[in-house]
């Protein structure tokens, strides 16, 4: 009877055996995750990398062969020997070409346009007007762009009209117009910066309370420590003077009794 339980025993212990060694699904699929994770990770050889650093150094030999190849050619020698020579012809620069005669315009214009009158070839360099005239007979003045940048040249661009570009909290792009900064007080005496007061412009200043307007401090005014010192130091030494003049007084008038 005790064997025949023994054998059962050993019959359940096996499959649960085999369940141990077989792993289920989700182990598998973890075990491909990490040997993805270190195929990823994995470093090249030094012979790959060095294959791969060789051919791109070759492409980059090949692109610069290409470039020097197609400077050097025929056509290339001609437009070179061409464009020398007439910056030798016109040392002072070719006159730019009317956007109605370059070659790539579209529209081919046998004529300068009617309502443009008043167009010479050195009006965008010295900045005349253009004449526009509407079916209106009507004359409007229009700059040029040679003015336009002459006029933002000489712009008020002193310490109060300086600007800024900000960008406000909409995304919108605006000048901000910078006001003249208020310039630090300074001491009336020795004419170095005084600390405790702030700097502000005279508008400013006549708009704040009289303690921001002066140090916060005993005998402090518009005064630096420094000289407040020497000004009592020298207003004890006039009332010890004083004093001297009169003690020396009563000697002399006491002698002179005597």
């Amino acid at each position: 009877m005790s064997q025949q339980p023994a054998a059962q025993n050993q019959a359940q212990q096996a499959p649960d055996a085999a369940r141990q060694d077989g792993w289920d699904e989700a182990r598998l699929e973890e075990a491909m995750k990490r040997l993805k994770l270190l195929h990823i990770k994995a470093l090249a050889s030094a012979d790959a990398m060095f294959a791969a650093f060789m051919d791109s150094v070759n492409e980059a030999q090949a692109s610069i062969k290409e470039v020097t190849d197609l400077m050097r050619d025929d056509f290339s020698s001609e437009v070179f020997a061409q464009a020398k020579k007439r910056r030798e012809e016109e040392p002072t620069g070719i006159e730019p070409w009317r956007y109605y005669d370059h070659p790539d315009c579209s529209v081919k214009i046998t004529s300068p346009p009617k309502w443009l009158t008043n167009e010479s070839p050195t009006a965008a360099v010295t900045g005349e007007f253009f004449i526009l005239k509407s079916s209106k007979s009507s004359v409007e003045l229009l700059f040029s762009p040679a003015a336009v940048t002459d006029n933002l040249s000489r712009s008020y661009n002193t310490t109060s009209n300086r600007t800024r570009v900000i960008k406000t909290p909409g995304g919108d792009i605006r000048l901000l117009h910078i006001k003249k900064r208020g310039t630090v007080p300074k001491c009336g005496d020795c004419g170095s910066k005084l600390s405790g007061i702030p700097a502000l412009r005279p508008r400013e200043y006549s708009q704040i309370s009289k303690p921001k307007k002066t140090v916060q401090r005993a005998y402090g005014g518009s005064r630096c420590g420094g000289c407040v010192r020497d000004r009592i130091v020298r207003a004890f030494l006039i009332e010890e003077q004083k004093i001297v003049k009169k003690v020396l007084k009563e000697q002399e008038q006491s002698q002179k009794k005597k």
